[in-house]
């Protein structure tokens, strides 16, 4: 039974992050249940899960729906994420030590490659290493947890972002700049640098909203 939920867990969530079930689309439990291969129930209980994610919502009588977002929420969560990157990649200026920037050079010659394979599902584990590192780092465990709250309902809007034009690129240039600054201890280039990869995220959310919707 706990590999049933586990498969019909993985197999939701992931179609939600990439995409594959669009905002506000409809979820049927008898349809998944039979792609899936698990009873209805299983599924049931999956979404209830996922639910608390806030990735679905779930309506007496009208069943569960990929939630949607509009582009002035997403906006939003970015505003109060921005705040809390900029917090805790200054702390990480002065607590990140020459072992952690090593690593990070490492995934971001990794992400590179990655990149230029267009293998964007590994590049976006590459990123939340990169960052885990940062937040790892600056000792902020609070502003860190609200973070990652946020990162998980925006999560299937930021994996969809690398679908952009020259959204890749930008990407690898934006994390070797916060990556420098880092090296550096330079905490305004540090800001500077984060808070222009989130504001170009949304930049292209807003322009390629045709992705995401």
């Amino acid at each position: 039974m706990i590999r049933a939920n586990q498969i019909a867990y993985e197999y939701i969530r992931s179609r939600i992050i990439d995409g594959t079930f669009r905002p506000a689309q409809r979820l049927v439990e008898a349809q998944l249940a039979q792609d899936i291969g698990v009873s209805r129930n299983t599924v049931k209980k999956v979404l209830l899960q996922i639910e608390q994610e806030r990735l679905i919502t779930i309506e007496d009588n009208k069943g569960a729906r990929v939630l949607s977002l509009s582009i002035e929420e997403i906006q939003e969560y970015y505003e109060i994420r921005r705040s809390l990157e900029v917090l805790v990649v200054r702390a990480a200026v002065r607590r990140i030590t020459d072992e952690e920037l090593m690593r990070m050079r490492q995934i971001l010659v990794e992400m590179v490659e990655l990149k230029k394979n267009q293998d964007y599902d590994n590049y976006s584990k590459g990123n939340r290493r990169f960052h885990d590192i940062i937040y790892d780092a600056s000792g902020k465990t609070v502003a860190v947890e609200m973070i990652k709250g946020i990162k998980m309902q925006l999560i299937r809007f930021q994996f969809r972002t690398m679908l952009a034009p020259g959204r890749s690129d930008n990407s690898v240039l934006e994390h070797q700049a916060l990556l420098d600054a880092l090296a550096n201890r330079d905490e305004e280039a540090a800001t500077l640098a984060i808070t222009r990869h989130i504001d170009n995220v949304v930049d292209t959310i807003v322009k390629y909203k045709a992705l995401f919707y």
